[in-house]
């Protein structure tokens, strides 16, 4: 044999390729197991294991649990501000409709609590804006130096009769 020609294969062929179930209950499933095992795998952290801990009751590498473990944490993490900031807005107008819509009944007429709730979402709505946020910054800015007892500027020196000089407009004091 030559080095050019190939060796004869002693090896049998490869079994085929085992093909996965996409249907619409098996994505379901496998949906189901994948948050079935974070949720595991969450309250394992919460109860104090440490993640060589976790990777070992679960069969995986250390490198693999901490893979997971970043990865389940970046997804749960709060979003930013400014979407926070935007649903909590539209938390606040939707109970300000419901609170607006109670403060008047026609059966019993005026709905105090429901007036006094309204109140209380509107300084929520205006703090959310930055407006009383604004209000107290201005009051209780850190930069500002307090307020002291003694002016900051030197007296004037105060003048006796003698010191001022004649006014050619005024006319003379009469002794």
């Amino acid at each position: 044999m030559s080095e050019s020609e190939p060796a004869p294969s002693s090896t049998s062929p490869a079994p085929p390729a085992i093909r996965r179930d996409r249907s619409p209950e098996a994505r379901r499933a496998a949906r189901e197991r994948r948050a079935d095992r974070e949720q595991h795998i969450v309250n394992l952290l919460n109860r104090g294991l440490s993640v060589a801990e976790i990777a070992g009751s679960e069969g995986r590498s250390l490198s693999r649990m901490r893979a997971l473990v970043r990865e389940l944490l970046a997804r749960r993490m709060p979003q930013p501000p400014a979407e926070f900031l935007a649903l909590q807005v539209g938390r606040l107008n939707e109970a300000l409709l419901v609170s607006y819509s109670a403060m008047h009944n026609n059966q019993k007429g005026a709905n105090f609590a429901a007036i006094d709730r309204v109140v209380k979402i509107v300084r929520e709505l205006d703090r959310y804006h930055g407006f009383a946020a604004q209000e107290r910054r201005s009051r209780e800015d850190p930069r500002r130096l307090p307020p002291s007892a003694s002016p900051l500027a030197l007296a004037a020196p105060s003048r006796g009769l003698d010191a001022v000089p004649d006014d050619p407009c005024r006319a003379p004091a009469s002794s």
